[in-house]
């Protein structure tokens, strides 16, 4: 297919743990991708956005690009990027968008024992978690008034290759290859992880389906924070290296979603098991 007659897209957050593993299967399924990040475009400057789209007229769009370093839970960052976001939709249905699928978080859950549903309750407790649960509900409403198609993926655990050095995985690899001793206060938490290729190819499946609005981007699946390190400490051969508490915490004993609707409406079957991508990233 011709650069001329393929579908454009704007990737934003390309360079991130999910959006740089979109590329590969966005260029399969037949995309022209357009990367917005820093040296193109201003997100934080609604004109800089209305040039950017005005100039390439994507008919599509994945949006991942957020504040995601130490701190951003409550950080006054979030407020921009919820700007940011509905400048992105507001100026893409302006130039000829027809879908876009925007990352959401499972943190925007009231949360229960059982896995989540799309139509269950939210009730988010940061300032991250709000700012994206009305970025998602200005989504929709500018979805229905300017015609195009809205999705919203609740992203759950994710984990992967070149992860921030700070993050659960990265953090064990490194303190156990180097014989370092790693505690893990909250072992006895439960949570949904995901390889973060295919919580890529989930969302490029979501693009390409008929499906719109939210879609669970999980698992079904849970394993104890405790079992997970596991998994990496025997597969390092450090077992002796890892210590394991389960401190008193006000964090939600269990976080799973039910991909129920990624599974049977999109079709998307996860193509990796926790093992299986321990070992690569290894």
């Amino acid at each position: 297919m011709s650069n001329k007659n393929k579908k454009k897209i704007v990737l934003t957050g390309a360079s991130g743990l999910i959006g740089y593993n979109c590329i590969i299967p966005l260029e399969a399924a037949g995309y022209k991708i357009i990367i917005l990040n820093r040296n193109n475009c201003f997100l934080f400057d609604e004109n800089s956005i209305k040039e950017f789209l005005q100039h390439h007229k994507p008919q599509y769009m994945l949006h991942f690009a957020w504040n995601t370093k130490q701190g951003y839970l409550n950080s006054e960052l979030n407020y921009e990027y919820k700007k940011a976001g509905i400048n992105l939709l507001k100026y893409f249905a302006k130039f000829g968008g027809k879908k876009a699928i925007f990352a959401g978080t499972c943190l925007e859950y009231k949360f229960k024992d059982t896995p989540l549903k799309e139509t269950d309750e939210i009730c988010p407790h940061s300032l991250y978690a709000n700012t994206k649960a009305e970025l998602m509900d200005a989504g929709f409403k500018l979805a229905k008034d300017l015609n195009f198609e809205f999705g919203w993926g609740r992203i759950f655990n994710v984990f992967g290759k070149n992860e921030h050095s700070t993050r659960l995985t990265a953090a064990l690899i490194d303190n156990l290859n180097n014989n370092k001793i790693f505690k893990l206060e909250n072992s006895n938490l439960i949570r949904d992880y995901m390889y973060n290729i295919d919580v890529a190819n989930a969302f490029v499946a979501f693009l390409n389906s008929n499906i719109t609005g939210i879609v669970n981007i999980s698992t079904s699946k849970g394993i104890s924070l405790g079992d997970y390190a596991k998994i990496i400490a025997e597969k390092l051969n450090k077992k002796d290296f890892l210590i394991l508490k389960n401190k008193t915490t006000n964090e939600p004993r269990i976080i799973i979603g039910d991909n129920t609707i990624l599974l049977n409406k999109i079709g998307y079957k996860l193509k990796y098991d926790i093992s299986n991508a321990i070992n690569e990233i290894i």
